[in-house]
């Protein structure tokens, strides 16, 4: 992961985030379906009579807080980077929101379902968070190759 100077230059804006961005107090219920992909063919979705939920914003934050995951608007806002807004190739095709790879084989997990995926983010990667800055301690863990990705995700942060 790098750690240039230029890249450190956001620390103090990650830290100055107010709890109101990153918790979920003020989410509203439903959000805009103008920031959801208007076509469903986006999505790889299980059948109808599976009982499972399809991916939408709703739905993906209830199953971020169902599974007890930590700064679930983070997450949500990750998941949304992370797939271009539940278009691209490995979330249709996957089912995996956050690019979560096997560190074998760097290959991507397939799951069944996009909530395996959700799943997955806590046991293969949120287990390990022990408290403080969120944002820095996904920095920290080189969580993504990208240099700018935590000004990504606190742009998208905005926008929810």
């Amino acid at each position: 992961y790098n750690t240039d100077n230029k890249s450190d230059s956001i620390l103090p804006q990650i830290s100055s985030i107010p709890e109101t961005v990153i918790g979920v107090k003020n989410m509203p219920q439903t959000l805009s379906a103008s920031i959801v992909t208007t076509s469903k063919s986006h999505f790889q979705q299980a059948p109808v009579s599976s009982g499972l939920p399809d991916l939408t914003i709703p739905n993906l934050i209830a199953e971020i807080e169902k599974n007890g995951i930590k700064y679930p608007k983070i997450v949500l806002a990750q998941a949304i980077l992370e797939t271009g807004w539940f278009k691209s190739p490995v979330c249709r095709n996957k089912h995996n929101l956050f690019g979560l790879t096997n560190p074998r084989t760097g290959k991507y997990y397939e799951f069944n379902h996009w909530t395996e995926s959700v799943k997955a983010y806590y046991t293969k990667l949120q287990y390990r968070y022990k408290g403080g800055n969120y944002l820095l301690w996904l920095k920290k863990i080189g969580y993504a190759e990208d240099p700018g990705y935590i000004r990504a995700v606190i742009s998208v942060l905005k926008m929810l």
